[in-house]
């Protein structure tokens, strides 16, 4: 006997094929439709795009809290590092600490050159403070680092080379900021005038 013949696979027909799966996905979504009418479904969507928009804000909310703390941080640094340079100048430095006594007590007969000198000193520590005084009115500035602020600009408003330091760069600073330092300034000024009338 010869070998049997062998019959070729089966082949399902690709259209039979597709009719089978077009036919369950159209009983699926009638299930759907049944067990979910348009309203159910609206509703869902609308929780959704709620939830997108919270989790939105709440990654704002932290972007703005960290920004904040960056600039805060930032203007502590630049304080500390002012302090620490006057500091450490004003102890190793001998001509430089002379002249630092000099401006509160001889500032009106400095020449040119000392003068120039000594409104630069000013102009390097008044910038730093107004600079905190504009991000305190933006919110920057916890009140903490406010007491300390207010109390270096009423030590520093009453130096006579910080009125034309203060000349020099007040056009920089917002009208506000401007405002509050020359109130400030001109009420430290007659504090000042007033201690050292009772003083004598």
């Amino acid at each position: 006997m010869g070998p049997k013949a062998r019959h070729p696979p089966r082949i399902t027909s690709p259209k039979k094929k597709y009719r089978k799966n077009e036919s369950f996905h159209y009983i699926m979504i009638a299930k759907m439709e049944s067990d979910m009418n348009l309203e159910e479904i609206y509703f869902i969507s609308q929780i959704a795009v709620g939830v997108a928009i919270i989790f939105s804000i709440l990654f704002v909310a932290i972007e703005l809290r960290q920004n904040s703390y960056q600039l805060r941080k930032s203007m502590a640094d630049v304080r500390v590092q002012r302090v620490n340079w006057l500091f450490e100048t004003l102890c190793t430095d001998n001509d430089f600490r002379d002249f630092h006594r000099r401006i509160d007590t001889d500032f009106e007969n400095f020449d040119e050159d000392e003068k120039y000198r000594a409104i630069c000193l000013g102009i390097r520590s008044l910038r730093s403070m107004l600079d905190e005084l504009a991000a305190y009115f933006e919110g920057n500035i916890s009140d903490e680092e406010w007491v300390s602020l207010q109390w270096n600009m009423k030590f520093a408003a009453t130096r006579p080379n910080f009125e034309p330091a203060y000349q020099v760069i007040k056009d920089s600073y917002p009208e506000k900021v401007q405002k509050f330092w020359e109130s400030l300034a001109k009420e430290s000024r007659l504090n000042a005038e007033g201690w050292l009338k009772k003083s004598l």
